[in-house]
């Protein structure tokens, strides 16, 4: 019996080595992938307000100041508004 678990704790840790070595592969691709996107993807220009440049006449500025606001908030400054339209 001793030499039927022994097989069973081999194959076993063989597997748990195989699961986490291809979940590494896997997370160490995306981070790269990541990487590279970010590099090769054009940077878009930023205006010098958060306000959208398109912006119709039904929404008031007011409005428009606490959405920008709380994307800012929300996104820690890494969001943008870049369209508002009423549904």
């Amino acid at each position: 019996m001793t030499e039927e678990i022994q097989i069973g704790l081999t194959i076993m840790t063989v597997g748990m080595i195989t699961v986490f070595s291809i979940l590494g592969l896997v997370v160490l691709g995306g981070k790269l992938m990541i990487i590279i996107i970010n590099k090769l993807a054009k940077e878009v220009s930023s205006s010098k307000s958060n306000v959208p440049q398109i912006v119709t006449q039904q929404i008031d500025k007011t409005k428009i100041s606490v959405l920008t606001s709380a994307v800012v908030a929300f996104t820690k400054g890494k969001g943008k508004i870049i369209k508002i339209r009423k549904l």
